[in-house]
């Protein structure tokens, strides 16, 4: 059987949109394909801006710097804590991919390493946030913000 040239353009054609139809509908169905919003409340987030650089300014001054460390399946977050003080704050785990997996750990310890294991973290990229302060100067606050493929 003998196909002609127009007949070929026309399955050409065809072949083409299920192609690209198998993709879109691919893509709409697989949770991995989701992405949500960075955030729902982005106004907010905007106008605390300049006080988490402020902080972030706080944290290069730092004579040690906080290390964030993978290691054997366990994600180590080392905050200096020279003067041995009650560090209070929090670290915000964030999964741009999947907002049901972002959760927020408190701090309020003398120990300055903070150890995650893969219980905790799916594998994947998390930017980690840890803003925190020295218990005798709450005044002076501080921001470190790492992205993390664990």
């Amino acid at each position: 059987m003998k196909i002609n040239w127009g007949t070929s353009i026309v399955l050409a054609f065809v072949c083409f949109i299920v192609f690209i139809l198998f993709f879109v509908v691919k893509t709409f169905t697989q949770k991995e394909y989701e992405f949500d919003l960075v955030s729902n409340q982005y106004y907010e987030d905007e106008l605390a801006f300049q006080k988490t650089i402020n902080n972030a300014e706080n944290t290069e001054k730092l004579e040690n710097k906080v290390e964030f460390v993978l290691l054997n399946n366990e994600l180590k977050i080392n905050i200096p804590n020279a003067k041995n003080e009650l560090i209070i704050g929090e670290i915000h785990f964030y999964r741009p991919s999947n907002k049901k997996l972002d959760f927020i750990k408190k701090i309020a310890s003398k120990n300055n390493v903070l150890t995650f294991t893969s219980e905790e973290l799916v594998k994947g990229r998390w930017d980690v946030s840890v803003t925190w302060y020295y218990e005798n100067e709450p005044q002076n606050q501080f921001f470190k913000k790492e992205q993390i493929y664990f």
